[in-house]
């Protein structure tokens, strides 16, 4: 009796192991058994930008940090979710201030409003020009990210 109860014990097990290794294998965001993939986010150096696609990808996965380069006020209109306010006008004045908490980051995104809003771009630059190699630049962030109803918040927030 004890021997019949332990071999059904165990066909449950393996059935399950079975039911979940099979589960993980068809999830695309299955945890990964043997070795983890490459990332599929691509960022291109050259350009500096990164598709919306890709910064959503670093989003989820909270491997960016994202820099809000326009204005104190538009930032408090509405801005990406756990954004941080850096407008590039300031950028002397909050530096120093803003570095410890972009030292460790894997990729920061810079962003501002607009096709041709240069903001972004003056944003990234002065920061690689202190340093900074892993920062690229969302264009026409603030429309994207809304026409894809990604998530955001308004208010002050996450400001220095």
């Amino acid at each position: 009796m004890l021997t019949k109860t332990f071999a059904q014990a165990i066909g449950i097990l393996v059935f399950s192991a079975i039911v979940g290794l099979g589960i993980n294998a068809l999830r695309p965001d299955g945890v990964p058994l043997v070795h983890a993939e490459e990332s599929a986010v691509k960022l291109d150096g050259s350009n500096g930008e990164v598709s919306i696609k890709d910064a959503a990808m670093l989003f989820i996965s909270q491997r960016a940090v994202f820099l809000d380069a326009r204005s104190r006020m538009e930032f408090g209109a509405g801005h990406i979710q756990h954004a941080l306010s850096f407008p590039v006008e300031e950028f002397d004045f909050v530096f120093e201030e803003m570095a410890p908490k972009l030292k460790d980051v894997e990729t920061i995104i810079t962003y501002c409003d607009g096709e041709r809003c240069p903001l972004s771009h003056e944003l990234a630059e002065n920061l690689r020009a202190r340093g900074f190699d892993n920062v690229y630049v969302l264009k026409n962030g603030w429309t994207l990210w809304q026409n894809e109803k990604l998530p955001v918040e308004t208010g002050e927030g996450n400001r220095l």
